[in-house]
């Protein structure tokens, strides 16, 4: 089937389509829906490479549930689904950050210094690691961005790179980073009374 005579089917049956591996059905529903979650998540954080990777994500998630899905309602569904990853990725923000408020807490009130300091170390530690786990290109785009406080256009004009291959890179550094910081949810957890 041409590509051009997926554009008049509905949802539905595309969906049925990529339960048997259609790809082409899959970049349709794509096509359709993919601006609608990520002006979801822009409109509440005004970040385009978080929006653009959590649309990412939903859609990945959709293509690797393709069999066992059961989605009445597509629309629906990514509105949930979109919800659904902000809502985590902003807990998992809060917890760092209420992580770090409590470590400057317990050091200015004169709680354990030694405890307070072992468990700054780990994070650093964590982090450290995350960047070394890193490939060479998404390294150094990650420590201009983060630590250089580049822009990705002056990123982008500074190693030569299109602005998408930049965004790429950062996208990536990022989804390293989550993966090496969740082993810190132990440690995180017993500080959520601050909120």
């Amino acid at each position: 089937m041409a590509e051009s005579t997926y554009i008049s089917i509905s949802d539905q049956a595309l969906l049925d389509r990529i339960r048997n591996d259609d790809q082409v059905a899959f970049k349709e529903l794509y096509r359709r829906h993919w601006q609608r979650c990520y002006r979801m998540v822009m409109r509440r954080s005004g970040d385009s490479l978080l929006a653009e990777d959590l649309t990412q994500a939903v859609f990945v998630s959709l293509w690797e549930k393709r069999k066992d899905a059961v989605i009445q309602n597509l629309a629906s569904y990514l509105f949930v689904a979109v919800r659904f990853r902000f809502i985590s990725y902003l807990k998992s923000q809060m917890q760092e950050s209420a992580y770090r408020e409590h470590l400057l807490h317990v050091q200015e009130e004169g709680g354990n210094p030694v405890e307070a300091s072992y468990r700054l170390k780990e994070l650093n530690a964590a982090i450290d690691k995350g960047v070394d786990m890193m490939p060479p290109k998404t390294k150094t785009v990650y420590t201009m961005s983060r630590n250089g406080q580049y822009s990705v256009k002056e990123i982008a004009r500074k190693l030569n790179l299109s602005e998408k291959a930049v965004e790429y890179h950062i996208t990536q550094s990022l989804k390293t980073m989550r993966l090496v910081l969740r082993d810190f949810l132990p440690f995180l957890l017993f500080v959520q009374e601050i909120f």
